[in-house]
């Protein structure tokens, strides 16, 4: 959670801790700024200070979940540099994530792309950026947008309960598209893509 000065978490931040809490326990149905209000004790006046709308809110939830996960794809880069590296980067921080199991903020979003689809210009810009890195990838494009749509993939089929349980399989499905990413194909043509 965000620091303000004097060491207490931004009212802000906490605001959006607590409305991703409420997704999470609740559903995206529920994220209401009565249900917030009754959630962290601020009142509609206060929330509507620091998020002038439902909209508003969502965007800046989403704006932190892009956000969390370049904190998570640089931790997960380290020291190492180039495009190949930061694709694996990437696959493997959202396969931490959907390790995790803590979807809400995902199903969040599809909540908020089903009611207002220019919530996702936040989302839409970093998805573009992802796709002209897989562009340059020295495995080819094909193979980093298949580890890429697996991963996605994975988080949907957890999100709605269709994963039959795989958990088991997370390492195994990880090592698999990191090799994949790892090794080009014969088969790979670039061209499609050049």
């Amino acid at each position: 959670m965000a620091k303000a000065r004097g060491g207490r978490p931004s009212k802000r931040e906490f605001i959006l801790e607590s409305a991703e809490q409420l997704v999470h326990e609740r559903g995206a149905a529920h994220l209401t700024f009565d249900a917030l209000t009754q959630a962290t004790g601020i009142s509609k006046g206060g929330l509507l200070y620091h998020f002038e709308s439902k909209d508003a809110l969502v965007v800046a939830m989403l704006e932190r979940y892009s956000q969390r996960r370049q904190e998570m794809k640089a931790l997960m880069l380290g020291e190492k540099s180039g495009t190949d590296e930061e694709i694996k980067a990437l696959i493997k921080a959202e396969l931490a994530h959907n390790k995790q199991g803590k979807l809400a903020v995902d199903s969040a979003i599809i909540a908020a792309v089903a009611t207002n689809p220019q919530l996702m210009q936040v989302i839409s810009e970093k998805q573009s950026e992802l796709f002209r890195l897989f562009d340059q990838s020295s495995v080819g494009p094909i193979q980093a947008r298949v580890a890429w749509f697996a991963v996605i993939g994975q988080r949907l089929c957890r999100q709605f309960g269709f994963d039959n349980n795989e958990s088991e399989n997370d390492d195994a499905l990880a090592q698999f598209l990191i090799e994949l990413i790892s090794t080009p194909t014969d088969s790979t043509d670039n061209s499609v893509f050049g």
